[in-house]
């Protein structure tokens, strides 16, 4: 029904009478629509090629993530080249270490260093002489550095759950095991007690040193 349009004149009457049944009617907007997505540019179709080598990169990523959270869990190996490097560079003073006259000061240093506790085994009956901190991998190690009878030695220890020894001969001596390398004329005897790993090294005979880790105390 047309609403009546008291006070107006015939043709604004006709005007408003106009609008109204416009107003009711149906509009069809598809055409417009239509014109402006012709105006407007479709995004980019990648090749299928390309989502598949993109799909294989993002899947390479992941295994490489996993991997190397794999490795990073796996105990650190000692390989003998790189205990040998470490010897020199405590013994030679390439690395900065720190001088100690006791055990307990050599743990209260390393557990400043490290910011963790760290409790070393009383060392067999050298003359102590200074520590570090080292890494074998991505692993932590303490490292003191002795002298016994002139002679310096160096004793390194970690958990046994962060770091292990090579594969070699495997030398058994009063019940302990003793694995046994030499790089040169340095030798070097690595053995795990007390859920900890330890390697002596210095250019002693091998027999010398399993001496003095006999003598390591816990």
């Amino acid at each position: 029904m047309v609403p009546m349009n008291d006070g107006l004149d015939p043709q604004d009457a006709a005007i408003s009478r106009r609008l109204a049944k416009l107003g009711a009617m149906p509009v069809d907007t598809s055409r417009l629509e239509r014109a402006l997505r012709a105006q407007i540019p479709a995004p980019a179709r990648r090749p299928a090629r390309w989502r598949s080598l993109a799909a294989i990169a993002a899947s390479l990523l992941l295994f490489v993530a996993f991997g190397i959270g794999l490795l990073q869990g796996r105990p650190a190996q000692a390989s003998p080249d790189l205990m040998a490097r470490m010897y020199q560079d405590i013994v030679s003073g390439k690395v900065e270490t720190i001088p100690a006259q006791s055990i307990e000061e050599v743990n209260r240093t390393l557990a400043a260093m490290s910011g963790t506790s760290i409790t070393l085994p009383q060392p067999p009956p050298s003359q102590l002489m200074a520590c570090c901190m080292q890494t074998i991998g991505d692993k932590k190690v303490a490292c003191v550095l002795l002298q016994n009878a002139g002679t310096p030695v160096t004793m390194v220890v970690a958990k046994d759950t962060d770091v292990k020894s090579p594969s070699s001969p495997l030398v058994e001596r009063h019940g302990i095991g003793y694995h046994v390398h030499a790089v040169g004329d340095l030798q070097m005897v690595m053995t795990e007690r007390d859920h900890h790993w330890i390697c002596l090294m210095g250019h002693l005979p091998q027999e010398k040193l399993m001496d003095l880790a006999e003598a390591i105390h816990f």
